[in-house]
């Protein structure tokens, strides 16, 4: 008896067939992408989702309000002081008041998470933007210059977020543009490793940046970069 078993030939090595369906396999074919996700990525900063005010969030498993950026670093940099007061009972806020809050709150682990989730869009940006990537798709000489530029802001934005972890977190998971993407366990980084590696991000980039007062407003400059070293040195 001979049987007829059908396999799949390469079919997992397409792109989806909906147009509407972008991943990183097409993305960046636009040639407008590199702006677009550099405004993600400053967007990230600010807003919570893909839909205000609410909806399609970044982050999964908790509040989306509670997973905004400056929010959650508000939250635990003005708290836990004597300067700001909340009045309602959302959750384990007052716990931050109280200086009785643990791993398990649910405003730390928003902010831990909003944290790492910019690091790892910054990441990918890098990831994608390599001269190997700009080879392999073609990209003229003169975008690549805008992209450089948008390199050194993923990298200034990527060390204000380890900041902000080294800050508030002390010893953290690490990961760059060179680890894999994938279902992994990063290595921990002790704070002092974690504060050079901040140091020489900074020291990298500093020239690289555009002169202070020159960027589009809001976007990272040379003088973004003092302030950062700057805090990183008070705090040292």
């Amino acid at each position: 008896m001979l049987a007829v078993v059908p396999a799949c030939f390469n079919d997992l090595d397409t792109v989806p067939i909906d147009d509407d369906v972008v991943t990183s396999a097409n993305v960046y074919l636009d040639t407008t992408a590199y702006r677009k996700v550099m405004a993600k990525l400053y967007a990230g900063l600010a807003v919570s989702g893909q839909q205000g005010p609410s909806g399609q969030a970044d982050i999964s498993g908790v509040d989306e309000g509670f997973g905004q950026y400056v929010r959650g670093l508000w939250y635990h940099q003005e708290l836990t002081t004597d300067e700001a007061v909340i009045g309602w009972n959302d959750q384990t806020i007052k716990d931050f008041h109280y200086q009785t809050w643990d791993a398990n709150d649910v405003f730390i682990s928003a902010f831990y998470s909003r944290i790492f989730y910019q690091i790892s869009l910054c990441n990918e940006f890098l990831r994608e933007t390599t001269d190997a990537k700009l080879n392999e798709r073609g990209v003229s000489s003169n975008l690549r210059a805008e992209i450089g530029q948008y390199r050194s802001e993923a990298r200034f934005l990527r060390a204000f977020s380890y900041w902000h972890a080294l800050d508030h977190f002390r010893h953290v998971p690490f990961v760059t543009e060179l680890d894999n993407v994938g279902s992994f366990f990063p290595k921990q980084i002790s704070k002092e490793d974690l504060f050079l590696y901040i140091e020489s991000e900074i020291k990298a980039i500093e020239t690289t940046l555009v002169a202070a007062n020159s960027n589009e407003y809001g976007r990272a400059d040379q003088g973004a970069a003092c302030m950062l070293m700057a805090k990183l040195y008070l705090n040292a």
